[in-house]
């Protein structure tokens, strides 16, 4: 090889070091760059973090003048709104008593047809409430679906245990239908013996179960036409309520005083059907029981020899009062 071209080789290899070199250091510079760049926004970062919480202890300064100005503007409001109530009482008061003021009679029942329903429907209820529901009854059936598949389990088992025995009967050790007998065997024979000593307990229960629901389909049949009759009279009386409270609302009359305090003059926009129902309950409750109390909706407490239909009926009605109160 000549001179001339080992020189050659050796400056072409110096120039490739020279580029490798190159694009090391242009890296190298770019990441001390980064890192200048990086050194100055953390030598920044106290400040930032200084100009923060100054806006942060800002904010809240404005936040607390904010709920400062609500609250004395929700105070205002409750006044307003208390002094406008006691007005508009006032008013109402006057005008119930001036010439010519007519107040609707919600409780009227000259001919007392109202509270015959109220009765048969109470009667109804009450011939409903000896029965069982019918997720008592789905309960009470499922004693006797546990018995039946306890017994199918055993006669399965026991199935199983008698075509063993009879392979192991009649074939010589070494059959190659003799091991499979063995395990069905020595498998089914201790689940029949569970399956049997479950099945004592379940007859008890199913018989307990099957005296239950005869008596219930008994006095289904006894009461049938009394609690059919208070269905009917029930919704005969709601309709008859409910058209007369939709007349008195809708009339130009005014409504009786426990009639306002309990549900307001007018129903509400958007629950007006659920308020309609309520107020058709309070009614059906004091047509049933003649309640005629001019201010309190459910009238004096009743007596403590009430039976628990009737009071679990109060409760009920005074949660739904709570809603509209």
């Amino acid at each position: 090889m000549s001179m001339d071209h080992s020189h050659h080789d050796l400056d072409r290899r110096i120039d490739s070091v020279k580029r490798s070199l190159g694009s090391d250091v242009s890296s190298l510079e770019s990441k001390v760059s980064d890192i200048e760049s990086a050194l100055e926004n953390l030598e920044s970062l106290p400040g930032r973090v200084d100009s923060l919480e100054d806006d942060l202890r800002e904010a809240k300064s404005d936040t607390q003048e904010v709920r400062d100005d609500l609250e004395s503007s929700i105070g205002e409001t409750d006044a307003s709104v208390s002094r406008l109530a006691t007005r508009v009482a006032s008013l109402e008061r006057h005008l119930r008593q001036s010439k010519g003021a007519v107040v609707v009679d919600l409780d009227e029942d000259r001919e007392g047809e109202l509270h015959t329903l109220a009765v048969t429907a109470d009667k109804g209820r009450a011939a409903q409430a000896g029965l069982l529901s019918d997720w008592d009854r789905n309960g009470l059936n499922l004693h006797q679906t546990h018995l039946d598949q306890a017994r199918e389990e055993r006669g399965r088992h026991r199935a199983t245990v008698l075509q063993a025995a009879k392979v192991l009967a009649t074939t010589p050790v070494g059959d190659q239908h003799r091991k499979a007998a063995e395990l069905d065997f020595k498998t089914s024979a201790p689940q029949a013996r569970q399956a049997h000593s479950r099945i004592a307990n379940l007859v008890t229960a199913a018989s307990s179960a099957a005296a239950k629901l005869a008596a219930d389909d008994a006095a289904r049949a006894k009461n049938a036409k009394v609690i059919n009759a208070g269905e009917r009279a029930d919704t005969k009386l709601r309709l008859k309520l409910r058209s007369r409270l939709s007349d008195a609302v809708g009339g130009a009359h005014l409504l009786p005083v426990w009639f306002a305090t309990a549900f307001g003059p007018m129903p509400p926009t958007r629950r007006a059907n659920e308020w309609m129902d309520a107020a058709t309950d309070i009614l059906a409750y004091r047509a049933t029981y003649r309640v005629t109390d001019p201010v309190v909706a459910l009238g004096p407490e009743p007596e403590e020899y009430v039976g628990p239909r009737r009071r679990a009926w109060i409760q009920e009605l005074t949660r739904e009062l709570r809603r509209w109160g």
